[in-house]
This record gives C-alpha cells, structure tokens and sequence, in this order.
C-alpha cells in the first residue's frame, strides 16, 4: 500500500520595493553590478529551489517595470502601504489576502545584494523541518535585520508576540544610505570582477 501524497505548501516572494526612500532616494532602483538593487533581489529569490513564484509589492511604476523586465509578477501596492512607517506585517498582509492561496510568505528586502539563494533556501527549509511560524534574518551579532522575513499565513495574520520563531544568520550587508550603497557597491563589484 502506498503512503499518502503530503501537499507541499505553496511558497512565495515578495519583494517590498517602494520608491520613496529618505536616506537614500529611489534606494531600490540604485544599481550595483550592472543591476538595479531591486533585480538582485528578483534574482536571489528565482534562484532558490522552493521558492515557486516572485512577486514585487511597489506604488511605483518605474520599479513595476524593472520587476517586470527582471522576470517577477507586480502586486501594486496602495499609497496608504507606501510611507516610511508602514509596517511590513501590513503589507505581508495586504499580499496574503490578495493571494489567498500562499501557505508560506518569504518577504526579501531590496536593498540586500549578494544574498545568496542558499540562505534563504536554508531559513525556509528551518521553518518547515520545525514547524516554526516564522524565520527572520540576523547579522553576525544575532541582531534582527530585514534581509528577510518568512511567514507562515498563521504568523501573517497574529497579533501577539509569535513563540513558533527562528532566526537564520545571513552575513550580508544592508543599504540604507549613500554610504552604505558605496560601501556595498565596491565589496559586490570586486567580487564580480574576481
């Protein structure tokens, strides 16, 4: 007798791109390597082995068309989500109620070059082999960052504090700042060159 067939959920990235950054303006369309910061992401996601489809959330109609042109689907996202205190579970869960049919959510920031798909394959791998609700990432220190936020549509949608939580560290760099873009863009295109 065979066993039954376990569904495997449904998983799926989206890139929160918004184009109205203070710090560093039009942050997400910055290009690095030859590609705007918001494909890198597009690109990171594509390259996972189970992620199964890629979406950037955006109000913006210029990142629209390079998320277009790099291969994702657009979620258009309202103005209301769009200003610099939304919250990202706001969003996540303006993405989980227009796709109903998500099981896990991988939210991947933009400004994060050089992440490498291995590690979000890893941290979405964490959250399936222990039934966690969700997995952020970390830096070297332990301390949360948005490199990525995977949820479960249990965790997307509670209000209190989750216990069903794990991190994986991702050993990456941020951009918020112009700094941070020189910074990053010297460390990625010495290692496109090598």
């Amino acid at each position: 007798m065979s066993s039954p067939k376990v569904k495997r959920p449904k998983i799926v990235a989206v890139i929160p791109a918004r184009i109205g950054s203070k710090r560093l303006p039009k942050k997400n369309i910055q290009v690095i390597g030859g590609l705007p910061l918001v494909a890198w992401a597009i690109k990171t996601a594509q390259a996972t082995k189970l992620i199964d489809d890629v979406y950037v959330s955006t109000e913006s109609d210029e990142v629209a068309t390079i998320a277009r042109q790099y291969g994702a689907k657009v979620l258009d996202r309202p103005e209301e989500l769009a200003g610099d205190t939304i919250r990202m579970q706001d969003v996540a869960r303006q993405v989980m109620t227009e796709l109903a049919d998500i099981d896990v959510l991988v939210l991947v920031g933009a400004n994060t070059p050089g992440l490498p798909p291995e590690t979000l394959d890893a941290a979405i791998q964490k959250l399936l082999d222990h039934s966690r609700w969700e997995i952020r990432s970390v830096d070297k220190d332990g301390l949360e960052h948005f490199m990525f936020w995977i949820m479960t549509r249990q965790a997307c949608f509670w209000d209190g504090l989750s216990v069903y939580f794990g991190v994986q560290e991702t050993g990456v760099e941020e951009i918020h700042t112009p700094e941070d873009l020189e910074r990053v863009r010297a460390i990625l295109e010495q290692k496109i060159i090598a």
